[in-house]
Formats: C-alpha cells, sequence, structure tokens
C-alpha cells in the first residue's frame, strides 16, 4: 500500500510527482464537470432528453468528493505536527479549519444524493469552492485583506456611517413627500446604499432640492470611501506580490558563486534589484557583438550559449552574461532558448550601485574575473575604480 506520507504529499496543490499532477487533473475535471452537470440540470429541454444520463454523472462526481473529503481525513494526520498531536486530534484539527470545512461542504451533494437526488443537485454549486485551494491568487488575496483588516474595518465604519447618516437626513427631508420610499429609516436605507454605491437604479429619487443636494453628497461619499478601500487593497497586493517574489528569488541568488560568503543582507539587497523576463522557445537573448547590460539567472527552462567547437547548455539555477559586465567588453557568444525560459536580470547599473555600496562584493567580482578569465583578463573601468578605492588605507 501506498505509504501515508507519501499520499499526503501527493493531494498538496505544488506537488511536481507524476502522481500530484494527475492528482490534480482528475479533481479539477471533476469540478468542472460537476458544474456543468449542476447547470445542465436546470435545463428543462436538457433534463427531459438527457436527464437519467445527467444523473448519473452526477451521483459519479458527487461519490468523488465525498472519497476525497474521506482521504484527505485519513491523512490528516501526515501535516506537519501531526506526530505531537495524534491521529485522531490531527484529524479533528484538520476537520475544524477552513479548507476541511470547505471540503465537508463539497461532500454534503454526494450524502444528499442518497436519499434525494433532487436536492443534492440544487447544491452543487459548492463544488466551485474546491478550486480556492489550487488557487495561489486568492491566497494571497486573503493574506492582504488579513494583513490590512484594520484599515478595511475602519473604511467599513465610515461606510456604516455615513449610510446610516444619508438614510436618516434622507428620511426627515423626504417622508412627507414619498411616504412610501421613504416613509421609515430602513425603507430609505436601500436609496442611501443604491446613491452610496453609485448604481442608480433610479428606482427611489428624491423629490425635494435638499434631498437631490443630500443625494450629490452621497455620491462623492461614496466614490470617495470606494477609492480608499480600492486603494488599500492595491496597496497591500502589491507589497504581497514583492513579498512572494522576493522569496521566489532569494534561494537562486543565494546559490550564484558570486554570493556565496556573503551576507543574508546583500542577498536580500540583490534579490529586490532582479527582474523577471519570460522568453519563449528558440528565441534569441543575447547576441554576440552587443553592448553587455545585465546579467542573467535561469529560474525555469534551458539557454543554449553557441561556442565553438561545442554549444554548452545551461539549465535551472545557472547563470549567464556575467563576463560582459566583469570586464566591459561586448558579449562573447550568442544564447538562445531552447525551450521556454523564466529568467531574472540584474541590470548593469543596479549591478555597480551595488558595487559601490559594497565594496567588498567588488573583490568577490574581481576575484572571479581572474579565476575566469585568468589573472591578466581585463577588468571594467569602474570595477578598477571600486577596488582601488577599497584598498586605499582609511585616513
Amino acid at each position: 500500500m501506498m505509504d501515508r506520507r507519501r499520499l499526503y504529499r501527493l493531494l498538496q496543490p505544488g506537488n511536481p510527482e507524476l502522481g500530484g499532477l494527475v492528482w490534480r487533473i482528475v479533481h479539477h475535471t471533476a469540478v468542472a464537470a460537476g458544474i456543468g452537470v449542476m447547470l445542465a440540470l436546470t435545463v428543462v429541454e436538457m433534463q427531459s432528453d438527457y436527464g437519467d444520463l445527467l444523473t448519473d454523472a452526477f451521483d459519479l462526481i458527487a461519490a468523488f468528493f465525498v472519497f476525497d473529503y474521506l482521504l484527505r481525513l485519513y491523512v490528516a494526520p501526515s501535516t506537519p505536527g501531526g506526530e505531537v498531536r495524534g491521529a485522531w486530534r490531527s484529524r479533528l484539527s484538520w476537520a475544524t479549519s477552513l479548507g476541511g470545512v470547505f471540503d465537508l461542504a463539497a461532500a454534503i451533494p454526494g450524502l444528499i444524493a442518497l436519499p434525494d437526488n433532487r436536492d443534492a443537485t440544487l447544491i452543487g454549486f459548492i463544488w466551485v469552492f474546491k478550486y480556492v485551494r489550487y488557487s495561489p491568487g486568492l491566497s494571497i488575496l486573503e493574506r492582504v485583506i488579513t494583513n490590512a483588516r484594520h484599515a478595511l474595518l475602519s473604511v467599513l465604519l465610515g461606510l456604516a456611517i455615513v449610510l446610516l447618516t444619508a438614510a436618516s437626513v434622507a428620511y426627515l427631508l423626504e417622508r412627507h413627500e414619498q411616504p412610501e420610499a421613504f416613509g421609515s429609516i430602513p425603507a430609505a436605507l436601500w436609496w442611501a446604499i443604491v446613491t452610496l454605491t453609485t448604481t442608480g437604479y433610479g428606482d427611489v429619487v428624491p423629490h425635494t432640492l435638499a434631498g437631490r443636494m443630500i443625494a450629490g453628497v452621497v455620491m462623492v461619499c461614496g466614490i470617495m470611501v470606494f477609492a480608499l478601500m480600492a486603494g488599500i487593497l492595491a496597496t497591500g497586493y502589491a507589497d504581497e506580490m514583492r513579498r512572494r517574489e522576493f522569496l521566489r528569488t532569494w534561494e537562486l541568488v543565494a546559490k550564484v558563486p558570486f554570493f556565496h560568503n556573503l551576507g543574508a543582507t546583500l542577498i536580500a539587497e540583490v534579490a529586490r534589484l532582479l527582474r523577471v523576463r519570460d522568453y519563449p522557445g528558440h528565441a534569441v537573448i543575447m547576441r554576440r557583438g552587443e553592448p553587455g547590460d545585465c546579467m542573467y539567472f535561469i529560474v525555469e527552462g534551458e539557454v543554449e550559449i553557441e561556442l565553438q567547437p561545442q554549444p554548452l547548455r545551461l539549465e535551472d539555477g545557472a547563470f549567464f552574461g556575467e563576463l560582459a559586465l566583469l570586464t566591459g567588453a561586448p558579449r562573447n557568444a550568442t544564447i538562445v532558448a531552447t525551450r521556454p525560459c523564466v529568467l531574472l536580470t540584474l541590470d548593469i547599473v543596479d549591478f555597480f550601485e551595488l558595487l559601490a555600496r559594497h565594496p567588498e562584493l567588488a573583490r568577490v567580482i574581481h576575484e572571479e574575473a581572474i579565476q575566469r578569465l585568468g589573472p591578466g583578463a581585463p577588468v571594467h573601468a569602474a570595477l578598477r575604480a571600486m577596488i582601488a578605492r577599497d584598498k586605499q588605507p582609511a585616513q
């Protein structure tokens, strides 16, 4: 039998093994098919023509999600820290977590389908939430909302104050003119919500001059409130994306030979300077004779350096293009992407600004130039100046 720990790894969203990939394909196909069957069962023509077939398909998909829940419940003790908590406490902890609750909700249609299939098909829309686990963007949004919760709650409080104030003032001004629409503050809240969100259905409109002036103020307040909320979320999302990109590139930068003997602070600074570039297969990344303006790190893919007598291929984790920065000479080879590549680039301006702030890095670069090109190798004038300045005795 498959080991429970290995089965737990296969069920994780980012598992690169073949078994994990097959499971994700089956899972995603089942979700899409289940939603499609649920929608088809609400169409009278399709239900009358293919009702039995669609019902059988729904039952099969519902059974799959029951199996999925039981399988995840079985492997729950293999979660980090499960050995300490014990098997049943680990299962209880997973079952009461947000992911466990969503998986239980997805299994409910399968449990309801046993006595009554009609009610089960009505709640099949729950299956769409199964995609949340496999969506990094939604997990980022969750972190953004969590980190900005205090600011968002303040904005929502301001929204509630504006709504209640607008409904109360509209009630005082319009209750005699329109008793049906503004006969009470709860009734006026509908107008306040529609006006504040700038939806403007037009079903309820103030008739008095003062009421229309209040409506204009409420509209402007609505634009300000939602712009402020959008700004908070956009800023938080951008910060979270930068943080994730930084974590993504940290490990790669730490593996670069240039930075093996440097501290975490400098590695972090280099990671923030990197930029992502995507290249399709067979694209020319650089040509021989071009001026060197940046160096490259391979995140994914493979490149071929056209050298004589035999080309050289570099894969994930390798780097290239640094010799032109070290020597100031033009590119000495043409490099082509043999398959789609994701590369990180360090611009020459950032490269030398980094060296200027960290003389110890200039020494490392100089040593690398000597090692790769020989003791008599030419070195970029800016690099020579940095090394000379660093060697000057302190005054």
